[in-house]
This record gives structure tokens, C-alpha cells and sequence, in this order.
């Protein structure tokens, strides 16, 4: 069970959630280079790409405040190697994880809020947001909605935008 971090200072929690980006970034690489279902690998793909213009929107305020410290090839990486645990999982079982247990982040997400100075309210709310697009997904494609990823879709035209 995935649970909320709480950080002492909003460097902290930028760094952590600056670097949980990168890792997303192997993560869903991973997923989606070995499902043979297509639609699946697209999802997977997508989430990949809302992880890459996430971690993009991040990388100047995390070089401003000297938290982009890590390697990011070794992040991505260490996500990769997660991804073997959610193969297990199956397809409806990752989607399950998604929908009752990425709410978490978004607790984390609001903690850091809490902490953030006004200039990096936004890029927190593109956190929140993005993982609100995770879990909307999740729930729709459970539900059976041939539209499930328009809300992925929706997340990654207005962040590409932003």
C-alpha cells in the first residue's frame, strides 16, 4: 500500500516529487515497451508522455532551488525496475492500484502545497492535476468507457499548452 509522504521543508517535497517524475518516466516505459495489447501500450505510452511534460515543467524551478541533483538516467532506471512489480499486477489490477491508491499523492500533493511559496503554487497544482488525470483514467477504464483516455489526453493538450 502506496502511502503519503510528509516533508519537512517544500525543497524537500520538490525534490522527492521532481525526482518521482523521473522515475514515472522508466516506470511507464517499461509498461508500455512490453504490453502486447495495444490499446494498453498506448495508455501506457500516454502516461508516459504526461510524465515527460510534468518532469519538463519542473526542471527549471527543481535547478532554481538545487534539488535536480540525481542522475536522471539512474531515476528512470529505478523506475524501470518498479515496473516488474505491476506486471504482476495485470492490467485491471495496475488499474486498481490507480484509482484506490494514487489518491495518496494527492494528500502528499496537498501537503506540499501547504509549503509552497506562491511561485510554486502552480507547478504543484500541475502535480495534483496530473495524478487527478491517473486516476480519472483508471476509474473510467474499470467502468468500461470506450473514452477512457480522453482524460489523459485532456491532461497532456493542457499541459503541453501551459
Amino acid at each position: 500500500m502506496i502511502e503519503a509522504k510528509v516533508f519537512a521543508s517544500f525543497n524537500e517535497g520538490f525534490r522527492a516529487s521532481y525526482e518521482d517524475e523521473l522515475r514515472g518516466e522508466g516506470f511507464f516505459a517499461a509498461l508500455a515497451a512490453l504490453d502486447p495489447i495495444p490499446r494498453r501500450a498506448e495508455a501506457w505510452r500516454t502516461m508516459l508522455a504526461i510524465e515527460q511534460v510534468t518532469t519538463q515543467a519542473l526542471l527549471s524551478a527543481a535547478q532554481a532551488l538545487g534539488v535536480a541533483n540525481r542522475d536522471p538516467q539512474a531515476l528512470r532506471a529505478e523506475g524501470a525496475a518498479e515496473a516488474d512489480d505491476w506486471r504482476v499486477l495485470g492490467w485491471y489490477g495496475a488499474l486498481l492500484v490507480m484509482r484506490d491508491e494514487f489518491p495518496v499523492y494527492l494528500t502528499e500533493f496537498g501537503g506540499l502545497l501547504a509549503q509552497s511559496p506562491p511561485a510554486y503554487a502552480p507547478l504543484v497544482d500541475l502535480l495534483i492535476r496530473h495524478e487527478v488525470a491517473f486516476i480519472d483514467f483508471a476509474a473510467a477504464e474499470l467502468a468500461g468507457q470506450a473514452d477512457s483516455m480522453a482524460v489523459l489526453d485532456t491532461y497532456l493538450s493542457q499541459a503541453r499548452a501551459a
